[in-house]
């Protein structure tokens, strides 16, 4: 796995221990963390993540890994990608979170659409899903743009945060994404 991805704008690498305040400044926001399942409860949780991740060996399966969003021209952190391949090394799942002051503008597409030419490429996946709360339009509708298809909506199917939460699934598979297959 090669140590950062470039895009026009964008570069995406591991998240490193120095990322630790800003990663933590944006995720601990409640309209950030509303659908995160990871919401560091400090800096220090955050740099402890970020050393833990360093390491692990670069194809570590069956591991979250947190990555960064760099503006290139301004070097700073816009938000952060994970990915966790299955023990098989044939499918992933991916999640995104960005500050509020960054959204909209195409970052996250931008960086999801490097991060997932990247996953077909390396691993050769065949399948890449997410699992989004419904009510989280933003990131349906970011995936939709993306080519994702919906596969299904489980109903109350997640205690998440205590309350019975609906599931959707997206996912695109290999054959489906621009200059993969």
């Amino acid at each position: 796995m090669p140590a950062y991805l470039n895009t026009e704008r964008l570069q995406l690498r591991p998240i490193r221990a120095e990322d630790a305040q800003a990663v933590f400044s944006y995720r601990s926001l409640p309209e950030v963390a509303l659908y995160q399942g990871w919401v560091p409860a400090s800096t220090e949780e955050v740099a402890v993540y970020a050393n833990k991740m360093a390491d692990l060996p670069a194809d570590s399966k069956e591991q979250w890994w947190q990555w960064v969003i760099v503006n290139q021209s301004k070097q700073t952190l816009l938000g952060d990608l994970a990915f966790c391949v299955d023990a098989e090394g044939q499918q992933a799942e991916l999640g995104v979170a960005l500050a509020p002051h960054y959204q909209g503008q195409g970052y996250a597409t931008e960086a999801l659409r490097a991060l997932i030419s990247h996953l077909f490429q390396h691993y050769g996946l065949h399948r890449i899903h997410v699992s989004i709360d419904p009510r989280n339009q933003p990131s349906v509708l970011l995936f939709e743009r993306l080519g994702f298809r919906h596969e299904g909506l489980l109903k109350q199917s997640l205690w998440f945060k205590g309350q019975w939460c609906d599931d959707l699934l997206m996912a695109v598979l290999a054959d489906e994404w621009p200059g993969s297959s």
